[in-house]
């Protein structure tokens, strides 16, 4: 058997620009289907009614009900187990934390061996609506960058990679630019690394307000129009308490069981305080927010850049802000951007990013 190769992190900046797939489109394993729908929309608490209507998306223009932007890339995934599998649990280790099924046809990327990771980034381009009934597959894995950065977690590298998501019929729906951090965990008795002193002259952050948690309560029948919106203008926050149950309960409904975000002792390892909220949440807490500002008559084209700055750790709330920063029109259409962040207790934990979206006019 030939031994696995040892990278150092100067092979994986040689990468930058090779894409580590074999150009083949990855189908997922099941197409898009309502439950799923149901299921994501509930541990954010949207009533939008192009997810829970048919009648309400066809009176809009659509097929039939829509999958949320945000709970697209949990579409296109392997499962965690198939028949023929072997066990995923062949240990009753209580840590102990299945990898899922693996694209073989991937090519490995030539990084060194670490231990822990999480998502940092995201960018979302979307082309096309996705509905029920749609197979939706994955379709190349180009290293776009790579940061190699010591943080106060540990040492590794901020790494970004471009993937393509089609339907069934070969359109692209989607162009997907995810970044995460792969490193190795400060040990214990090791201090994070020296940051400086915060300056004296620094401007205190004011008190943390945190409007009061609410589910949608919105009329979608009051559409925002595009001359209704002024630059400057503040959409409407959302609270979102992170409760052990709602992670849990989140990570249902988007596939993603990485123990750190519902396991305190290896969130911990990993240099984390606590479980956290996982990077589908953090963007349903987003499309939950830029949905009741747009209403069912916008059309979101783009989400992102946006960076996961600070963990959303549970026993704390988690408030999406957000506001105008420019509009302008193109090509017949109305947009507007919006700035939007997250904050927890701790300061500015998402963003800011933009969301580009489109508004009707009352002008015929």
């Amino acid at each position: 058997m030939t031994a696995k190769p040892e990278y150092t992190w100067e092979d994986l900046e040689k990468a930058v620009g090779e894409d580590f797939s074999d150009g083949e489109v990855h189908w997922a394993l099941e197409p898009v289907e309502w439950t799923s729908i149901r299921r994501y929309c509930e541990s954010i608490e949207s009533d939008f009614p192009l997810f829970h209507s048919d009648d309400e998306a066809r009176k809009y223009g659509y097929k039939g009900i829509i999958c949320p932007t945000s709970h697209i890339q949990n579409h296109t995934g392997n499962g965690l187990w198939r028949p023929g599998d072997p066990t995923r649990w062949p240990t009753s280790d209580r840590n102990y934390t299945s990898s899922g099924v693996d694209q073989a046809s991937t090519r490995p990327v030539p990084a060194p061996t670490t231990t822990a990771a999480f998502a940092t980034d995201k960018e979302v381009e979307y082309l096309k609506p996705v509905y029920i009934g749609d197979h939706l597959g994955s379709r190349g894995r180009k290293l776009l960058s790579v940061n190699i950065r010591e943080t106060s977690v540990g040492l590794g590298a901020f790494t970004i990679f471009e993937t393509e998501w089609i339907n069934q019929h070969g359109d692209t729906v989607a162009l997907s630019r995810s970044g995460g951090y792969q490193y190795n965990p400060h040990s214990a008795d090791r201090s994070a690394p020296d940051k400086g002193k915060a300056s004296t002259s620094a401007v205190a952050r004011p008190p943390f307000d945190v409007p009061e948690a609410r589910a949608s309560y919105m009329d979608w029948s009051d559409q925002k129009h595009y001359e209704d919106v002024s630059i400057g203008d503040l959409i409407t926050p959302v609270t979102f308490n992170l409760t052990v149950q709602r992670l849990v309960y989140q990570a249902g409904g988007n596939r993603d069981f990485n123990a750190i975000h519902h396991n305190d002792d290896i969130a911990r390892a990993g240099g984390a305080p606590a479980m956290y909220a996982n990077n589908g949440f953090i963007q349903g807490m987003w499309e939950r927010a830029y949905r009741e500002f747009f209403g069912v008559e916008g059309w979101i084209q783009k989400v992102g850049p946006f960076r996961m700055r600070i963990f959303n750790v549970v026993g704390e709330p988690t408030v999406v802000r957000g506001k105008v920063t420019a509009k302008w029109q193109e090509d017949g259409n109305n947009l507007v951007e919006l700035e939007m962040w997250s904050e927890t207790p701790k300061g500015i934990s998402v963003g800011p990013g933009p969301i580009v979206g489109t508004l009707p006019s009352k002008i015929a």
